[in-house]
């Protein structure tokens, strides 16, 4: 029978009885196969109990909670995970690297060009030919017709103006029977302007490849057009990058539609006054999302800080819609489309960190928060710094990334990766409530902060 020791410690901070006998939450089985130099080992165990694992000392956390990092040799590793009274042993399998590369394939040009055309919606336009989130230039509908003049490996190469390139995946298009390469025509433009957004509308004769990009502004280029230099109609749309979110796309009659969302005058006393926020939990139901040390799941975690950040953000004011509100399973397409069909002016999905194998060694604590679109870079930077300067975690900095629900999102949309719910110190953390209540003030305080930026 294992031994029972309920630390006092542990229900200080969790409220739960948990039994301590040396329980492995990472690896996630015995006899596993892990393809990598080294890995850890995740779980927890008595405090006053001292645990070994192959005769190394492993450091225990007053909550229990241990990460312990090992190297892996290729073939079989063995682990004796000793506590005083019993040995457990895990193997782990590496398996042998194979010296066997595959050969990147080459660059093929065309003698004569084809033309293919997106086969659904959502398709994106790459700046290489590689399936690199951070790469994509745009995203087109189904029927958006490309020239193409040649080819590598799973990826076409398409021509846009004179001088410029992109690449497109062979299996989100097809080849059309009769190409017309011939340039499109504008044929009107009109600009109208609401009180929470500018519309500007492009009529062309024929739907033709643009990239609407993000800089110090608007940046809009409409590809293959006649009359204007290169062949391409170039449109800067100023604004200093402050805005609540753009979204782009072709009506039925071929006309090109930019949508700018603004912000309505903000009050500097109440600046979260009728701003539209999405909160989003991240995992949900069977999609547990990172396990921490004392067997807790990242959803739950999400879900309980979220919950917290609602009540606040109505309580100053904001309209705040939930893409979930218990344990529902929520996928990031459906996450994705609630957000943009109810027109958020912000987007934050809340979640936790944790770590691949190959980096088990670098022991991370602290909060990073991600961004798609250069627009939302200084809200990122705004709440990363109110998490990290009231709740006294580690700043890890602000990063770009394709994240699918801050990529396919048309408004400021930012994920918080809070602290790293594999290590023991953020767990114990994570799971007290005033912690919790205090991300979320400090999340207010940073969206707070930036509105009141905005008006400047």
């Amino acid at each position: 029978m294992k031994n029972l020791i309920i630390p006092i410690i542990l229900l200080l901070i969790t409220g739960n009885v948990c039994a301590y006998s040396a329980e492995i939450v990472y690896p996630k089985s015995n006899n596993t196969i892990i393809n990598s130099p080294r890995t850890f080992f995740i779980g927890s165990e008595s405090p006053y109990k001292e645990l070994k694992i192959n005769g190394q000392k492993v450091d225990i956390h007053s909550s229990g909670g241990f990460w312990h990092t090992v190297d892996l040799k290729e073939g079989d590793n063995l682990f004796n995970i000793e506590n005083g009274t019993e040995t457990k042993v895990y193997k782990i399998c590496r398996q042998q690297t194979s010296m066997n590369t595959a050969k990147e394939p080459e660059e093929k040009l065309y003698n004569t060009p084809i033309e293919v055309k997106t086969l659904y919606n959502n398709i994106p336009l790459r700046a290489t030919p590689i399936d690199f989130g951070i790469n994509r230039l745009q995203h087109f509908s189904k029927g958006i017709k490309f020239k193409v003049i040649g080819e590598k490996g799973e990826f076409y190469k398409v021509q846009l103006g004179r001088d410029d390139f992109a690449w497109i995946e062979k299996s989100s298009v097809a080849v059309t029977d009769n190409p017309d390469f011939t340039p499109a025509k504008i044929q009107s433009y009109t600009y109208t302007e609401y009180s929470n957004k500018r519309i500007f509308a492009i009529k062309l004769n024929k739907k033709t490849p643009y990239i609407l990009s993000d800089n110090n502004g608007l940046d809009l280029v409409i590809y293959n057009v006649e009359g204007f230099p290169y062949n391409k109609y170039e449109f800067h749309i100023t604004d200093n990058g402050k805005r609540a979110g753009f979204n782009s796309y072709y009506k039925d009659d071929n006309e090109l539609i930019i949508e700018v969302r603004n912000f309505e005058p903000i009050k500097k006393s109440h600046p979260l006054n009728e701003i539209k926020i999405i909160i989003d939990p991240g995992h949900g139901s069977r999609e547990y999302g990172a396990i921490g040390c004392l067997g807790d799941k990242e959803k739950d975690i999400n879900l309980a800080i979220a919950l917290k950040l609602e009540d606040k953000l109505k309580k100053s004011g904001a309209q705040v819609l939930m893409t979930r509100n218990d344990d529902s399973e929520i996928s990031l397409h459906d996450r994705v489309k609630f957000a943009n069909k109810n027109e958020a002016q912000i987007f934050v999905s809340i979640h936790n960190n944790a770590l691949p194998d190959i980096l088990a060694d670098k022991k991370r604590s602290g909060t990073e928060v991600y961004y798609f679109y250069p627009q939302s870079r200084i809200l990122a930077k705004s709440i990363l710094n109110s998490i990290t300067a009231e709740m006294n975690l580690n700043n890890n900095g602000i990063k770009q990334q394709s994240f699918a629900v801050i990529r396919n999102t048309y408004c400021l949309s930012i994920l918080i990766e809070i602290a790293y719910i594999i290590n023991p110190d953020d767990n114990a953390k994570l799971l007290d409530e005033k912690f919790q209540e205090g991300i979320a003030d400090s999340i207010v305080h940073g969206l707070e902060n930036y509105l009141n930026d905005v008006q400047q």
